[in-house]
């Protein structure tokens, strides 16, 4: 069954702002590159999630990134999925979700995230970061993660072509991939702070960011309109229900 709070085929003008933040309400971005609502825009079909240089710098950030995420956080057991292709130039292009955690006695705050592909249309350092579904599963704890993940070499490069990036979050410990409707691995979140790591829902989140491993583009690069710009058709989601009879 469709979940519509997460579905969202992006054919308007305008970006729908009962489902969705331009931006990330929580987080500004991770320094060069800062989320900033005027570089989310639709055209054509698409989100459009572009790229550039701030026209002054504002601390440490001096170029602007994109966040769209879910203004609910209700994302749970199911289907969900995308189709975007990557900017060509070194910031990412994801497609995740997240949630601020909860608290476990003895434990401290323990947090969820599930990134199902984190590419890098432009990647100058890890070169592989364009040619693979890069999938993850993160458990928070004290702002440090332990990670599970999964990759899948994939062809035409990230950045050259669409492609369809999806999971199906099972249960609290099962986590399957999928890309262009085929399955391409399963992760098993670590459970070292708890048997069921993943038993709470998130939001969605469609970023562009810069890393601190990888080489930020030049001024040149993040201001080409030819390659600045990561594309989503389409982000759709789904809840399994019993088949009638």
């Amino acid at each position: 069954m469709e979940n519509s709070a997460y579905t969202d085929e992006f054919n308007g003008n305008e970006l729908d702002s009962e489902k969705w933040y331009d931006h990330h309400p929580r987080w500004k971005g991770r320094p060069p590159a800062k989320f900033m609502p005027e570089n989310v825009s639709m055209k054509d079909g698409f989100l459009r999630l572009t790229n550039g240089m701030l026209p002054e710098t504002q601390g440490d950030f001096t170029m602007g990134g994109a966040a769209v995420v879910s203004k609910t956080a209700e994302a749970f057991y199911g289907y969900y999925e995308c189709r975007m292709k990557a900017s060509s130039i070194s910031m990412s292009s994801t497609f995740w979700m997240s949630n601020r955690g909860k608290e476990i006695p003895g434990i401290g705050r323990i947090s969820q995230e599930l990134d199902i592909q984190e590419t890098i249309g432009g990647a100058k350092k890890n070169k592989r970061f364009r040619t693979r579904m890069n999938s993850n599963t993160h458990v928070w704890h004290n702002q440090e993660s332990i990670s599970e993940g999964n990759h899948a070499e994939l062809s035409p490069a990230t950045d050259e072509a669409f492609h369809v990036y999806g999971c199906w979050w099972e249960n609290a410990t099962t986590v399957h991939f999928y890309c262009n409707g085929k399955y391409v691995g399963t992760v098993h979140p670590s459970t070292r702070y708890s048997a069921t790591p993943f038993d709470s829902p998130m939001h969605i989140n469609m970023v562009t960011e810069t890393y601190n491993w990888e080489t930020p583009p030049t001024p040149e690069e993040i201001n080409d309109p030819a390659i600045n710009t990561t594309l989503i058709d389409w982000v759709r989601a789904y809840t399994l229900v019993p088949a009638e009879g």
